[in-house]
């Protein structure tokens, strides 16, 4: 191998570690009015859609149909780990449920979209991260579910 190529292919493979440590780089999004948190990989959802004007969260897409939204809203209807269950249930074809005192998971199917959805209930406030994906995706964003979720992060009560 020429001096010349040992060059280009240690500087090509230089900028492609580069550019998979650039793209790799999580997000972390803080919702000042309510204290929700939560991180995922930039690359999963590159596109950060604007702002709501009430400032209760925030939403991000990618290309393949991906979504994020993480935000909180206040509980002012007397929510419960149960009643999100049997919320989505009545909507969605729900294939996983569980639930805590002050935290509940469902997954299942909604409108030809794979769900995934996390809520955390504290003081007055429910906290939450929703990922929906094209079933084409399953084998993306499965594996990234579980991170994401369990990163959701709840201040105790709105201000």
């Amino acid at each position: 191998m020429t001096a010349w190529r040992q060059l280009f292919l240690g500087l090509t493979g230089t900028l492609v570690l580069g550019a998979t440590i650039a793209v790799a780089d999580d997000v972390t999004y803080r919702n000042d009015r309510f204290g929700t948190e939560a991180r995922f990989p930039a690359e999963a959802f590159p596109v950060a859609q604007p702002e709501p004007v009430n400032g209760d969260g925030r939403a991000w897409t990618a290309p393949n149909g991906a979504e994020l939204f993480i935000y909180a809203r206040a509980n002012r209807g007397g929510e419960t780990p149960r009643s999100i269950i049997a919320d989505r249930a009545a909507d969605d074809t729900v294939t996983y449920k569980k639930a805590g005192k002050r935290w509940v998971v469902v997954s299942g199917y909604r409108d030809g979209k794979i769900f995934y959805e996390r809520y955390i209930f504290r003081g007055d406030l429910v906290h939450s991260v929703a990922i929906r994906y094209p079933e084409a995706a399953r084998n993306r964003y499965d594996k990234l579910v579980g991170p994401i979720t369990n990163s959701l992060r709840a201040r105790a009560s709105s201000s």
